[in-house]
């Protein structure tokens, strides 16, 4: 358990540098730079495209003083610089040359092509104190600054088609709204009738860690505002792509060993739950698989020999009872002959009386080692099975008839159905059948009762009795080899200890169940369940 617990660890410790060293970079460069480079894009592109269309007739001379000109009303640094192809990627420079916004998310810079010779660059320092204004309305100062030169001189009936065209270079929204639409508190309406920018914030702003998802602007000493926004529907989706690549990529990354590690263990456990259940069905010889890596293999080794000493035990102890059972033959048969000449040479009662009584004894001792050599067979290997369609009425009044005549005392009742065909091999049901009513005999007091009848997966048999039935504690036990519930009562009534044993077996073959209950007579019921066969 020690080295399974260390091993874990030196897992997922290696998997965490290896995700610092390799997975984090890749992600930084494939996920979180395309991913901050378009935000970077897609909050500057309109007051950059304004300013290099407003840049672009003015003589190269005079841009820097224009840019000087207008600084204070920006919340960024604006400056120019020459353009070098050589600055950029090939990729970068087909972005440029389209007169698109290239942002730049290691340095912080935005870039946007003036003409063939001179870019505008705009820098992104915190020349602006954050306890001043927040970073939506340092980043949105620009843009109404262009946005309120624009519509400065024309008349307000223009504002809505000027708006149109103004916003075709934002990629976020732009639009003009009457101060009567507007429902904020009081402190932000008296900020925006003095002309400041407000912005707003939204639980989607708080989620995408922005400022704000809209800000707004008065136009002068007018009733409309500019409003920029929102900005969370185009940001989010980025954000929460970005985040569920990186969840994703981390996960699988730390989880991917662990499974890993896991699958011999898991190939081990397999193999255990496999082993046991064929050892459940008395196959011993099975054996655990060694499994390669698996750190559960010494549990395999504990239990494959564990299954290796179940084996040598229950094979001792099967060749202990054939080896006995063979080798009684032989004195019972000699006992047997002596009896004979014993009772062919003396005419005395008492003497007479003494040999019948110890061939009865002998007759039960036959009886005990002849069922002993039958289970262990039957426990050794399960005979080939010959399966017939049997009438189950006319069948069991052929095997009723020998017990009723064998014990005139005993009323034997066959409760008929009808006409019932069951799949059964004759032979070795019969033998069941023969031990349930021997046991009636033994242990009821006048009466048994036998019937049948088709249960919908096949076919039930019943064997009752009137005796003194089977404790609840005891009807599980009692198909056990050699289990006697009252030794002295077993004594006396007979019986080897075997037959119920037997009958599990061969219902067992039949591919059925054989359980005890108790009975309307007040005895105990035996029921025989066995599903549908084909021959």
């Amino acid at each position: 358990m020690k080295k399974s617990l260390l091993s874990l660890a030196m897992i997922v410790i290696f998997s965490v540098v290896g995700i610092q060293l390799f997975i984090i970079p890749l992600f930084e460069s494939h996920i979180r730079h395309p991913t901050e480079k378009w935000a970077l894009e897609f909050l500057t592109s309109g007051f950059t495209n304004i300013l290099a269309q407003q840049l672009q007739p003015l003589p190269k001379q005079e841009r820097a003083l224009y840019l000087q000109t207008i600084q204070a009303n920006f919340g960024v640094e604006l400056s120019l610089q020459e353009f070098k192809e050589n600055d950029f990627s090939i990729e970068q420079q087909q972005w440029l040359e389209q007169d698109k916004v290239l942002g730049d998310p290691l340095t912080d810079l935005v870039y946007r092509k003036i003409d063939s010779e001179q870019m505008l660059v705009v820098i992104n320092p915190n020349t602006v104190p954050k306890y001043l204004i927040n970073d939506a309305q340092r980043w949105s100062m620009g843009s109404f600054y262009l946005i309120h030169k624009r519509l400065a001189g024309q008349p307000e009936k223009n504002w809505p088609s000027l708006m149109g065209s103004i916003s075709d270079n934002f990629e976020h929204p732009v639009s003009l709204q009457t101060m009567s639409e507007l429902n904020y508190s009081k402190a932000q309406m008296s900020d925006l009738n003095e002309g400041r920018i407000i912005a707003i914030s939204t639980a989607d702003s708080d989620f995408i860690g922005y400022p704000a998802d809209i800000v707004i602007q008065r136009i002068a000493n007018s009733d409309k505002v500019i409003v920029l926004g929102p900005f969370s529907p185009e940001l989010k989706s980025k954000v929460q792509y970005m985040l569920s690549i990186f969840y994703l990529i981390f996960s699988l990354s730390l989880l991917v060993p662990i499974v890993v590690w896991l699958i011999p263990a898991w190939r081990s456990m397999l193999s255990l739950d496999k082993v046991a259940i064929l050892l459940g069905q008395g196959k011993f010889d099975t054996r655990a698989k060694l499994i390669r890596f698996s750190h559960l293999n010494h549990l395999s080794k504990t239990f494959n020999h564990m299954a290796e000493k179940i084996q040598r035990l229950i094979s001792s102890h099967k060749n202990l009872i054939n080896a006995v059972s063979h080798e009684l033959r032989t004195p019972i048969a000699r006992i047997e002959f002596n009896l004979e000449l014993l009772r062919n040479s003396t005419k005395n009662d008492y003497q007479l009386k003494q040999l019948d009584r110890i061939e009865f004894s002998l007759n039960e001792l036959n009886s005990l080692v002849s069922e002993m050599l039958a289970h262990a067979r039957f426990d050794r290997e399960m005979p080939v099975l010959t399966f017939e369609s049997v009438e189950l009425k006319h069948w069991l009044k052929q095997e009723l008839i020998t017990w009723q005549e064998a014990n005139p005392n005993m009323t034997i009742i066959l409760l008929e159905k009808g006409n019932c065909n069951a799949m059964i091999d004759r032979y070795y049901m019969s033998r069941a059948i023969c031990n349930l009513i021997r046991n009636a005999i033994a242990y009821g007091q006048n009466q048994i009762q036998i019937s049948y009848q088709k249960s919908h997966v096949g076919w039930m048999l019943f064997i009752e009795d009137d005796g003194t039935g089977i404790p609840l504690a005891s009807r599980d036990k009692v198909f056990e080899p050699f289990y006697r519930e009252d030794e002295s009562r077993n004594l006396q009534k007979g019986g080897t200890g075997l037959g119920l044993a037997i009958v599990k077996q061969i219902l067992n073959w039949h591919g059925g169940t054989a359980s005890v209950s108790t009975s309307a007579l007040g005895g105990a019921r035996f029921v025989l369940d066995w599903p549908e066969k084909t021959s």
